[in-house]
């Protein structure tokens, strides 16, 4: 929801919509699912995040009351900066979608291969060092 109301901020320079809110609103979308994926520690659940949003983002875009939240040209008049910020924020979902999760696969990499590397330097020689004797 918040991504939704966010989407809706647009600067117009002159004639030109400029929508910064959907930009925005991606970003969010991103950092969330990166966040579940982490946090679960698996991609998967970044995906699923993803997902999810993506789907409520489309029940959002059909016109089941007066206006949906989200428009994308298919209802109402044409307005190009408002049509403009729906579509990034609709179909941009789904390549932060798939962006959230191979962050998501990268940094859990870079623990595992950290874990590894602590775990062999704290690791005893496999054959005590000899005495002096």
């Amino acid at each position: 929801m918040l991504g939704t109301g966010l989407h809706a901020q647009i600067l117009y320079l002159g004639d030109t919509a400029v929508p910064l809110g959907a930009v925005g609103a991606l970003v969010l979308s991103c950092a969330i699912a990166v966040f579940a994926g982490l946090w679960a520690g698996s991609a998967v659940w970044s995906a699923a995040a993803g997902a999810i949003a993506y789907l409520v983002l489309g029940l959002f875009s059909l016109d089941l009351g007066d206006t949906p939240l989200i428009i994308t040209g298919t209802a109402l008049e044409e307005q190009p900066g408002i049509v403009l910020a729906g579509l990034i924020w609709l179909y941009g979902q789904a390549a932060v979608t798939v962006l959230a999760v191979l962050l998501t696969r990268r940094v859990q990499a870079r623990e595992r291969r950290f874990l590894a590397e602590q775990a062999a330097a704290e690791m005893p020689t496999p054959y005590p060092p000899p005495y002096p004797g």
